[in-house]
């Protein structure tokens, strides 16, 4: 993980209302590659910068808490049994599993870190697309053509990634689809 972004997409209006956005600085192999450079356009001066994946949870932990409290939200990990009908609902929404359930997974589990639980279930949008579209997109990008908008900013940009994910997940709710967990690595 060199790279951490979340935005947060009010599914009632389709506006990306808070961001986080940190550069994760590698401790196993402090050195990019010329692959992952070019893939993400990620310097190597940006992760050198950046925080430990330790430090990057913490402060998208903060980033989350506030949220909740400013924006009255809850994740599928906090609902209570009596939940009330104020709060709003809220959970994540990758581009596959890879993000989630493997790199973040796998890495924490090798540093042994606590992942947040909240980061254990979410919607994998490219599997609702297949499933709601029947077509089976060529990448976020081309998902994206299909339904007539173009892809904003750099591909394999984690930022850009992640506001394009938002644009499409508002616009399948547009066209009527009911976004639901995909996934869900808790017990």
């Amino acid at each position: 993980v060199v790279e951490f972004p979340a935005v947060l997409l009010n599914t009632a209006t389709g506006e990306i209302e808070s961001e986080f956005h940190t550069y994760v600085q590698p401790q196993e192999h402090p050195i990019l590659s010329e692959f992952c450079t070019e893939l993400t356009g990620i310097t190597q001066n940006q992760v050198d910068e950046g925080v430990p994946l330790n430090i990057c949870l913490s402060q998208f932990l903060k980033w989350i808490q506030k949220i909740q409290k400013e924006k009255k939200v809850l994740f599928n990990s906090d609902i209570p049994s009596h939940s009330t009908s104020e709060a709003k609902l809220c959970t994540f929404v990758t581009w596959t599993d890879w993000d989630l359930g493997v790199c973040l997974h796998y890495e924490c589990k090798r540093k042994q870190l606590r992942k947040p639980d909240i980061l254990n279930s979410w919607i994998d949008l490219k599997a609702t697309y297949r499933s709601f579209y029947n077509r089976k997109p060529k990448g976020l990008k081309g998902a994206l053509q299909d339904l007539g908008m173009a892809f904003a900013g750099r591909e394999h940009s984690g930022l850009d990634d992640s506001r394009n994910t938002a644009r499409l997940a508002w616009r399948m709710i547009c066209d009527g689809c009911v976004l639901k967990v995909t996934k869900s690595l808790d017990k």
